[in-house]
């Protein structure tokens, strides 16, 4: 299905896991996408190909942003989707974090939806609208969240909901939409080294037995930045197999 043809699609944390999934599906749809890691991703780009370029930036800059609309402003003169793949989720209860490592996870996985959303969104109403996918955690609805040291992570990823709903508002009459999907645990690099008793555990819980994988989670991003979403704005979708159904 061609349903991304034609449109340009920046994907960061596409070097591996969920926004790599991303990246593939969206090229295989048609479009033709910017990978945006702090390392070079030149091959990556090539093995997607459809005319996937790399792009050196972080994210979670000003300086890195910068460089990013103007790559793809220089190269493409527009930009149809944006989706925020990039964080980090380092483990530290209260007393082991250190200011630096709050705002090192506050700027990675909250500040740069805002930075990202303020240097694309003029190539997107160059484009006549586009769309903006956050990548959440259904950590932010969960009662009882998943053990001890993810309170800097949790709080970025709640205010990453506030965002989008808040984006999806301003931005309506550019006719771009803003939603946010949260995945659970996923079978990623990143989960590489948690027990697989502990995923199990996880994943018992929910409707569907196992772990989620990149392709789960692309699948839902492909709809919301494809034309069939026109009309959906300001949502989080869960796509977690079903653990937070209750």
């Amino acid at each position: 299905m061609k349903t991304h043809e034609n449109k340009v699609a920046i994907v960061t944390g596409s070097r591996l896991g969920i926004g790599r999934g991303i990246a593939e599906l969206l090229a295989e749809r048609g479009a033709t996408v910017v990978l945006v890691n702090r390392t070079d991703s030149t091959e990556i780009a090539q093995s997607i190909g459809n005319g996937a370029i790399s792009i050196i930036a972080d994210v979670a800059t000003e300086a890195g942003w910068d460089e990013v609309a103007a790559q793809v402003g220089q190269r493409f003169g527009r930009a149809d989707i944006l989706v925020h793949a990039a964080g980090i989720y380092p483990m530290a209860t209260l007393g082991q974090m250190t200011p630096d490592e709050w705002r090192r996870v506050m700027a990675v996985n909250l500040d740069a939806h805002v930075l990202g959303a303020r240097a694309i969104v003029p190539l997107m109403r160059k484009a006549g609208g586009g769309s903006i996918v956050a990548i959440g955690s259904d950590a932010v609805g969960m009662v009882t969240p998943p053990g001890m040291g993810f309170s800097h992570y949790i709080t970025s990823k709640m205010g990453v909901v506030g965002l989008v709903r808040a984006l999806a508002n301003e931005l309506a009459s550019d006719n771009i939409i803003v939603n946010a999907v949260h995945p659970g645990i996923t079978d990623t690099e990143g989960a590489s080294g948690m027990p697989n008793e502990q995923k199990a555990q996880v994943y018992m819980m929910q409707a569907i037995k196992r772990l989620g994988t990149p392709a789960d989670i692309a699948g839902p991003v492909a709809f919301l930045t494809s034309d069939d979403a026109r009309f959906v704005t300001g949502q989080t979708l869960v796509v977690d197999g079903g653990l937070l159904r209750h």
